[in-house]
């Protein structure tokens, strides 16, 4: 596989009535450099109450893995569920585009899966980033305390009541 930027850091962002949020500007590069567009796809994180996000040339390596996963599978002799996964990776996405400053609209749907409210705490955790309701995230106790903290951190910064 070719290098590939990685997303990493955090960053609290306010999202408006409307469903405008920006997505942080390395994310915003990363996004570009690996697919040289400013759309990414967005879906429901697979186990967590949270969104991901990722670049084209991501889920086009996914794809990849599922046609493996499943040709190895049959060649075994095994079950494989591709249609509920080929769902979940693509009719349960959609492409989001991005203005230069990194505006897009987060529709209605995606902010009720997301529970997303006023405010939008982007993680990066590698090939995807993460977008979490940033209470949601503090109150999960799957979630490292350090990430915590950060998400507290920021939205004390922001003068935002816990």
């Amino acid at each position: 596989m070719a290098s590939r930027g990685l997303f990493r850091g955090y960053a609290l962002n306010a999202i408006d009535a409307k469903g405008r949020v920006a997505i942080p500007a390395p994310f915003r590069k990363t996004i570009e450099g690996n697919g040289n567009e400013s759309v990414f796809v967005m879906g429901k994180h697979e186990a967590d109450d949270c969104l991901v996000g990722y670049d084209n040339g991501w889920a086009d390596i996914l794809q990849a893995q599922i046609d493996a996963e499943f040709s190895s599978d049959r060649n075994a002799g095994r079950a494989f569920d591709k249609h509920n996964i080929n769902r979940r990776a693509n009719a349960l996405t959609e492409p989001v585009k991005f203005d230069d400053s990194g505006r897009f609209i987060m529709s209605p749907s995606f902010r009720r899966r997301g529970k997303i409210e006023n405010w939008v705490l982007f993680l990066g955790v590698g090939h995807v980033f993460e977008m979490w309701n940033p209470m949601s995230l503090i109150a999960d106790p799957s979630v490292d305390d350090d990430v915590k903290e950060i998400a507290r951190d920021l939205l004390t910064d922001r003068g935002v009541g816990l």
